[in-house]
């Protein structure tokens, strides 16, 4: 039987692992950017292979053995259908909840007065549909952002729509309403101008974190109180990894890493140790993606793999009674250092990045219409940076990849470019 094959099964929702969920700290916490902080990076990493093999020695506990590593020849790819049930899609509401806990008292108290909010977010980082499904909650109207040609002709009818709301109003994605231009900016300037005079009464303002650093740079006006999604620690990502396994009733499984054999989640309800919160795996994925849970999902996604059939049969004559049998694994492949910007990128290449996470997407028009680029060096540095798995080619717009962010964050770091505070 192939892994694409059988059906999943899920522990208990009512089992929590060995530490109680009353001495965690929220789940979904929605803080000052002030007080945002990614997680610190992983202390308990081994330097080399020959120091993972020595570790293993010693790691079994209780006659509890991990299963023999696998290479990359002994895995296959998990059928689509499966990994969209073993990964479903991350689901935003507790993100909406918690947003709205905190502005329950100033929507009641200002729902007749002017008061702007801003949300900010990291790429990948769940922004947009926190505040849709909050404005979903509240009643409030979604304004969209205006079209490229009513920004670039400063066609202020975009305003006079907003101006009619009787009822507070979101407007999810800021980072789509400008563009980095000279006639680009005049109506993003000119909506923050209303909103702040109380022209468009309550409303709350989603903005990437990217767009807000430059944004920052050309409004001078008041910006209100900032908030953020905090960051996911390798704990918290453990959790929602399990929970979202555990949306359906079928077989437990293990995830464990390819390299060390390591247990890394299990949902297997006789395990009651506390693995997911001391996984160096998970410690890494989230120092890796800044605890930005998108990214971290994303990564999580393309990481899972199956035992082939083949390692499968010979596996079966050498795993001893007491160890869990493989065919109840998934098994966790390293790919976090995989993606990466080519070698002797050009300043193109951070020219290109830049732009795109400023604007969160770009056609190759208005790529053009920014850049002082030629059409031909766009196209290629795009299509090297595809190839390299760095950028992503979505609804005929560029955006940098959930895979390539942190490569290209880095990369930016390295050349001096303004960077977001995520």
């Amino acid at each position: 039987m192939t892994f694409g094959e059988s059906n999943i099964h899920f522990m208990d929702q009512t089992k929590t692992p060995k530490k109680k969920r009353h001495e965690m700290k929220p789940m979904w916490q929605i803080v000052p950017i002030g007080g945002y902080h990614p997680p610190p990076a992983p202390t308990r990493e081994a330097a080399t292979k020959g120091i993972i093999k020595f570790w293993k020695l010693f790691r079994n506990r209780e006659g509890k053995q991990d299963l023999p590593e696998r290479n990359k020849e002994q895995l296959q790819q998990i059928s689509q259908p499966m990994l969209s049930k073993i990964v479903p899609k991350i689901d935003w509401q507790p993100g909406a909840e918690a947003l709205d806990r905190i502005l329950k008292d100033k929507l009641e108290q200002h729902h007749q007065h002017s008061f702007v909010q801003f949300f900010i977010g990291p790429p990948y980082g769940g922004h947009v549909d926190i505040l849709r499904m909050w404005a979903a909650m509240r009643r409030a109207s979604i304004i969209e952002p205006p079209t490229t040609e009513q920004i670039l002709n400063k066609d202020e009818s975009w305003l006079e729509k907003i101006a009619h709301y009787n009822q507070p109003w979101v407007l999810p994605n800021l980072e789509s309403s400008y563009l980095r231009h000279s006639e680009g900016l005049h109506l993003i300037r000119r909506f923050l101008e209303l909103a702040f005079s109380g022209h468009f009464g309550f409303g709350v303002i989603g903005c990437e974190s990217w767009a807000w650093s430059f944004l920052q740079k050309v409004w001078t006006g008041p910006t209100s109180d900032l908030l953020a999604l905090q960051a996911f620690d390798s704990e918290q990502i453990s959790l929602i990894f399990r929970e979202m396994f555990n949306l359906s009733t079928i077989d437990p499984y293990s995830f464990r890493e390819s390299v060390t054999g390591k247990e890394i989640i299990s949902t297997i309800p006789e395990t009651n140790e506390e693995i997911s919160s001391t996984s160096p795996f998970l410690e890494k994925l989230a120092s890796h993606t800044r605890g930005i849970l998108g990214i971290s999902w994303y990564y999580w996604k393309m990481s899972l793999y199956a035992e082939s059939d083949e390692a499968r049969d010979s596996d079966s004559d050498s795993v001893s009674d007491n160890q869990s049998s493989s065919q109840n694994t998934i098994w966790v492949r390293d790919i976090l250092e995989e993606t990466a910007i080519p070698s002797a990128s050009t300043y193109e290449t951070a020219f290109i990045l830049h732009y795109l996470l400023l604007h969160g997407h770009l056609s190759i028009d208005l790529l053009l219409r920014l850049l002082p680029l030629s059409q031909g060096v766009i196209t290629a540095t795009l299509l090297k940076l595809e190839t390299a798995g760095i950028v992503e080619l979505v609804d005929n717009a560029w955006r940098v990849s959930a895979l390539g962010y942190p490569s290209a964050r880095h990369f930016l770091k390295s050349n001096g470019y303004l960077l977001d505070q995520f």
